[in-house]
């Protein structure tokens, strides 16, 4: 995804242009939603709630993920740089790192642009590429409502019903946390264009409301980008900054990054220094770019993040009873947000 997204760039320097200030507000924007949901967790801490009643239930299970956890993962900035260049092109998805598949991704797609048309094909195999693999997870997520149903049962059977509530302040929290975006991003919106806002933002309403349904982004973009040029806005801008913010601007799952990253730190009874976060902020920030507009895909990068800091990456399992329903409200944020 990364690579096809660099190589419909372009290298005209309008285009230029306009990808740098798109990426100024991208980067700003996704800053303030990965430090807003870790002041969140961090505020709210549902991990420590939850971690109680399941200490009781699974005490045995967490008692053995926690003898797994990596003591002497200490990050600096040495062993970040480190971490992100593979030994080899194929290292980074053999292990599973995802950083080094994103530098991997920037390398081709940069020298793909350079040279121009004669490597076009290329750019066709990854973008088939790319197709075939959201067909796939998508398969694979017709599974989930019953990985879903297995993990609340045994949860609700070791736990008790009260665990539901605890799982309803958790979603609660964090839509606290979306509906924060929203008003911020409404009065930055306000501040540029004034009362006009509103007139564009009443008809997309609906396609918010379809987002928010379908739990995907995407469905939303051919309505969006037609409302858009209805009102005005520039062909040439809104076809090239809407797709590219469906990549590099999705706000609410970089919010559910840190949120639900902490989260599950949390719910194994471990604590994490400021200095560990802020490493994590800015690992997130590049990890959550090109995340594809399909069903819980955000989950894959917290478990890969989880992993990278030696956390058991198998806390997203305890996601899997709410994370639909937080799916639905990160996807109409997602779309209103670009």
């Amino acid at each position: 995804t990364l690579v096809t997204g660099i190589a419909k760039m372009g290298d005209s320097r309008t285009l230029g242009r306009l990808f740098t200030k798109s990426m100024i507000i991208f980067i700003i924007g996704g800053f303030f939603s990965l430090t807003l949901g870790m002041l969140l967790v961090e505020w709210f801490k549902p991990g420590k709630a939850l971690h109680e009643i399941l200490l009781n239930s699974h005490a045995a299970e967490l008692s053995q993920v926690s003898n797994n956890i990596c003591t002497t993962c200490g990050f600096s900035l040495k062993s970040f740089m480190e971490m992100i260049v593979p030994v080899s092109a194929m290292q980074g998805f053999v292990e599973n790192h995802i950083l080094q598949v994103i530098v991997l991704a920037i390398f081709i797609g940069v020298a793909g642009v350079s040279i121009g048309e004669s490597v076009a094909p290329v750019f066709e195999f990854f973008d088939m590429m790319s197709q075939l693999m959201f067909k796939i997870i998508g398969y694979i997520m017709y599974l989930a409502p019953f990985a879903v149903f297995s993990a609340i049962t045994k949860l609700v059977m070791g736990s008790g019903i009260s665990v539901l509530s605890l799982y309803l302040i958790y979603a609660v929290e964090f839509y606290f946390g979306l509906l924060i975006i929203w008003l911020v991003l409404l009065l930055v919106g306000y501040l540029v264009r004034g009362k006009r806002l509103f007139t564009i933002l009443r008809p997309m309403i609906p396609l918010y409301g379809t987002a928010f349904a379908a739990s995907s982004s995407e469905v939303a973009l051919p309505g969006i980008l037609s409302n858009l040029e209805r009102f005005g806005i520039s062909k040439k801008i809104s076809s090239f900054v809407i797709p590219m913010g469906y990549s590099f601007n999705l706000e609410a799952s970089m919010l559910n990054c840190t949120f639900a990253t902490i989260f599950i730190i949390q719910l194994y009874g471990y604590e994490i220094s400021l200095s560990t976060e802020i490493t994590m902020l800015f690992m997130l920030m590049l990890t959550s770019k090109g995340i594809a507009g399909i069903p819980r895909v955000s989950l894959v990068v917290v478990a890969a993040t989880l992993t990278a800091f030696g956390y058991p990456e198998t806390g997203v399992l305890f996601l899997l009873p709410v994370d639909s329903f937080m799916d639905m409200g990160r996807s109409a944020t997602n779309a209103f947000a670009n």
